[in-house]
């Protein structure tokens, strides 16, 4: 039986522009020459911030309400009710199209750009059609949205990609390649491996076939310049795990200095108040940002005292950018660290909002954001995560060394000390006297990995690749930080979150094949007739350890009436 939905997209070709970045003209005419068509692709990089979903879900953030180890907790608010939900894995309910940083905005906002795009490509097609120019290089970048916002769309609302044949039977999203102009239109919904291969169709024409070409933009870096092509398609193929192709994109972007291109955090450093370091974080002329988007984000203001429940604080912190690593001795060196207060947490000032005065007299205006969506060290570490899969372990090190090397760190990145740190931390957790709190403390570093529960197509997994793993992950981590996208890493590898919410310490666990990874549809869309995700799978009461024992089978579980799932520990 075939199934079919229906999409809101609230799409609008009035053009009025979100994107300060690069203010866009008025289209009211017929986009019928070139320069229109250019003009139209603007209106495509409304991109929207998915860090307040992914981080919130993921382990970098802590309820501060939630006593501590030493039993110190607050009374904060959540800058709106949907962080709560985000953070104890429910359906988020209470948000809506209009709610920036929430999943109906998110879904609104990528179904927009997609559809620019399409409109674009059907007006490239009527105007060769009709004897104009080729416009490949338009075209290219056309398919470049169009991929990139189904990219971010099932990598939220979908579960990870498996593999060809699994992912299959996985509900993925509808991939749009034409405009709409019926109201209420059926579309059939696919599966994740549908969503994929177009993706990767999309991916390979734009690259391949039309050239991507950064001559028209009078500022690259805001569009999906060679670059940022070239990193996005990095970050394609290692989620697919086709390793050759993610060092092939890789090597474009970086080529033979990429020390000279990580961001210049030195600098940075020195400019010793907020703003100036902010804008140091998106300079659109420093060789580490790729591509840079606009977008209408309150995200930095869930940082703000009063309502900062949900922030990075204690051990998350001191797991990443607030505690040593495997070549440096104490906090990580790479960047500051504000403080709105100390005990409430802490956040990096490439967060920091801008704020577009519409009435300054009035003192009204709008909220923005930036994001970089690919940056010379992401795709350094996409490297290095392909080469070791693909066994080349003293490739890796030598593209993490230059990554650690760009944030700072003074001490060579070796065998010895990637091994001997997470070494150390998985050894912790193994002693059994040391029980749960030690367990879970270091659970963030060495997480159990369970991409070969999610298919046995892992075959590049290996256990004397653990620490070289764990370490990539761990850096990426760190240059991800309020980005959102250590949820995607931790969708693709298996790996499990646990929060703890309220003063009661509730412990809420987010297991490796849990349902609720891929996050629900809007209300609204689910009204408009789209199947919502299934939410069989609820690991609220798994335990994943007994007397320090980590090792446990997902296979065959026990599903209780009410959903939950139960487990059998080894």
């Amino acid at each position: 039986m075939r199934k079919y939905i229906y999409i809101l997209i609230g799409v609008t070709l009035s053009l009025t522009s979100c994107n300060f970045l690069d203010q866009e003209p008025d289209l009211r005419s017929e986009i019928n020459t070139q320069k229109k068509v250019q003009m139209l692709l603007v209106s495509g990089y409304q991109m929207p911030n998915i860090a307040g979903i992914g981080e919130t879900m993921s382990d970098n953030d802590v309820d501060n309400n939630a006593p501590d180890s030493r039993g110190k907790c607050f009374n904060e608010e959540p800058l709106e009710q949907m962080y709560t939900q985000m953070f104890t894995f429910q359906d988020v309910t209470s948000a809506s199209f209009s709610n920036q940083d929430s999943p109906a905005f998110i879904w609104n906002n990528c179904y927009h750009n997609i559809a620019v795009a399409n409109q674009a490509i059907e007006a490239i097609n009527q105007l060769e059609k009709d004897g104009g120019p080729k416009l490949n290089t338009e075209r290219a970048e056309a398919l470049m949205i169009r991929a990139y916002n189904h990219f971010i769309l099932v990598n939220i609302f979908c579960h990870a990609y498996k593999d060809a044949t699994l992912s299959k039977q996985d509900v993925g999203i509808h991939y749009m390649t034409s405009t709409e102009s019926t109201v209420r239109p059926q579309y059939e919904r696919g599966t994740v491996a549908e969503v994929y291969k177009n993706i990767e169709k999309d991916l390979v024409d734009a690259l391949e076939t039309y050239g991507v070409d950064d001559s028209y933009y009078s500022v690259p870096k805001y569009h999906f310049n060679k670059n940022a092509a070239y990193a996005f398609a990095a970050r394609f193929y290692l989620f697919t795990r086709q390793y050759d192709k993610v060092v092939r994109y890789a090597d474009l972007v970086l080529g033979s200095t990429p020390a000279s291109l990580m961001w210049d955090a030195k600098t940075a450093k020195e400019y010793g108040n907020a703003e100036n370091e902010r804008n140091a974080w998106f300079d659109a002329k420093s060789p580490a940002n790729l591509m840079i988007s606009d977008c209408h984000s309150v995200f930095s203001r869930s940082f703000f005292p009063g309502y900062n429940r949900f922030v990075i604080n204690y051990d998350p912190l001191d797991m990443t950018i607030n505690g040593p690593g495997p070549n440096w001795t104490s906090r990580f060196p790479g960047f500051n660290i504000w403080h709105f207060d100390q005990k409430y947490g802490a956040f990096l000032t490439k967060i920091d909002e801008y704020f577009e005065y519409t009435d300054k007299v009035a003192g009204i205006g709008m909220v923005h954001m930036l994001r970089r969506e690919f940056t010379t060290g992401e795709t350094l570490l996409c490297r290095a995560e392909a080469q070791i899969m693909l066994g080349n372990i003293d490739a890796a090190i030598a593209d993490m060394d230059t990554w650690t090397k760009g944030y700072l760190c003074t001490i060579d990145l070796t065998r010895s000390n990637i091994e001997s740190f997470f070494s150390k931390r998985k050894n912790t957790i193994a002693n059994s006297h040391l029980g749960e709190q030690s367990y879970e403390r270091y659970f963030q570093i060495v997480p159990n990995l369970h991409c070969q529960d999610l298919t046995p197509e892992w075959t590049a997994f290996s256990e004397d690749k653990l620490p070289y793993i764990w370490c990539v992950l761990h850096l990426r981590r760190i240059e991800n930080m309020h980005d959102g996208t250590r949820f995607f890493d931790i969708k693709r590898y298996g790996m499990e979150v646990i929060h703890y919410f309220g003063s009661e310490n509730k412990r809420l666990f987010l297991c490796w094949n849990d349902d609720r990874k891929a996050v629900q549809l809007p209300p609204e869309v689910q009204i408009a007739g789209m199947k919502p995700n299934e939410r069989k799978v609820i690991g609220d009461n798994v335990v994943p350890y007994i007397s320090g024992n980590t090792s446990y089978s997902g296979e065959n579980l026990p599903i209780k009436p009410n959903g939950e799932m139960t487990i059998l520990i080894k």
